[in-house]
């Protein structure tokens, strides 16, 4: 069973790819700055991002991020 922060996770990553960005990058790009406008804003994808736990968000992209490096 997948929990709230997973399920938000997919769904932003989806949103993200349908929007044709690097869904990696772009949250990476999110949390160096802090700046939401590296998230769109179709399905609520910038409002989710805003309310997950930074440490969360962090553990979830590294992996993604290191294998491209």
């Amino acid at each position: 069973m997948k929990d709230n922060f997973q399920k938000d996770m997919e769904h932003i990553v989806a949103v993200l790819r349908e929007t044709g960005y690097d869904p990696y990058e772009q949250l990476y790009a999110y949390i160096q700055t802090g700046n939401s406008t590296f998230i769109t804003r179709k399905g609520n994808a910038r409002e989710l991002v805003e309310k997950l736990d930074e440490d969360k968000l962090w553990k979830y992209i590294l992996p993604h991020i290191v294998k491209r490096r």
